[in-house]
């Protein structure tokens, strides 16, 4: 390599050691400029990674005192300890643990709050399982009007097995023929409006 070459290849590298600091100087020059900017931004990152982690955690630990507290009340459902514990970690389950436990025992009083629940499921659920432990026509009539009642179908059936032990066997049958053939009660209620309600289920033996 010539003279002149070495020369223009030492230009070139300076040339390049040059702009490498003079990089290294704006980038300090913004650091120090923007110095608290950076490092809450860092802390704010850093804040969130570890909150993001604690939040996982602690779900997964509500998620597991609820099934240890449905657990202790499948043994014993009058367990008022393991109910307030499913009530504190996981309230959607807490409710529907009191519909089922409502609806097998008529518990009136329970069946009325949870028909105002905040959940669509249960509160249908609950007005549906009150109107048929009350025994209250109206009651079932006016839930399946409700549009997307859950359990229409069953709630014509009781519409109707009410009826017919009133002796309206017409008007019985109009609300049986509005379940469909295969609904899951269809073949039941066809049952119900051929065989209309007999003397002994009357007396309930």
């Amino acid at each position: 390599m010539g003279i002149k070459e070495q020369v223009d290849f030492a230009k070139d590298e300076l040339t390049q050691d040059e702009k490498l600091l003079a990089g290294l100087i704006k980038a300090e020059r913004f650091y120090r400029k923007n110095r608290l900017a950076i490092i809450a931004l860092a802390v704010i990152l850093v804040a969130g990674a570890v909150g993001y982690a604690v939040m996982g955690y602690i779900k997964e630990q509500k998620l597991e005192a609820a099934n240890v507290a449905l657990l202790a009340l499948e043994k014993n459902p009058d367990d008022s300890s393991a109910l307030e514990q499913l009530k504190k970690n996981d309230p959607k389950l807490a409710e529907l643990f009191l519909l089922r436990k409502a609806a097998a025992s008529g518990d009136l009083k329970s069946l009325e709050e949870l028909s105002k629940s905040g959940d669509e499921v249960v509160s249908d659920l609950a007005s549906y399982h009150l109107g048929v432990w009350k025994e209250d026509g109206k009651m079932i009539e006016n839930y399946r009007m409700r549009s997307g009642a859950l359990l229409k179908d069953f709630a014509l059936f009781d519409e109707a097995f009410m009826l017919m032990r009133e002796g309206k066997v017409t008007e019985a049958r109009e609300r049986l023929s509005l379940i469909a053939d295969d609904s899951q009660i269809g073949a039941v209620a066809e049952m119900l409006a051929h065989y209309g309600v007999t003397e002994k289920t009357e007396g309930g033996e």
